[in-house]
């Protein structure tokens, strides 16, 4: 009996890992709290996003997304932070959407 090999997934390239690097130390920087965990529940999968729990601004990541995924929710979030920052979103909702305009 043969025994099914394990699939290697193949590691990103280093220049993708230092920006990934470099963005998640600015956004420790600026109070980001990045996050990468399995987004599914019950068979759904789940979209990751910008909140703020506790008046803390949390980024939740699937941890399967690709570097260049990671990358791009990272660069986004950082970006939406510095174009309207946390204080003036204080009396909002606790979550800041990043898919939809506010009403």
């Amino acid at each position: 009996m043969k025994m099914k090999k394990k699939k290697v997934k193949a590691k990103p390239p280093v220049h993708l890992m230092n920006r990934l690097n470099d963005l998640e130390s600015r956004a420790a920087d600026i109070g980001l709290t990045v996050h990468y965990d399995l987004m599914e529940a019950a068979g759904l999968k789940l979209n990751g996003g910008l909140c703020r729990i506790r008046g803390k601004l949390h980024l939740f990541i699937d941890r399967r997304a690709s570097a260049v995924e990671r990358i791009a929710a990272i660069e986004s979030s950082i970006e939406q932070i510095m174009v309207a920052p946390p204080e003036e979103n204080a009396g909002k909702n606790n979550q800041v959407n990043t898919n939809e305009p506010d009403k």
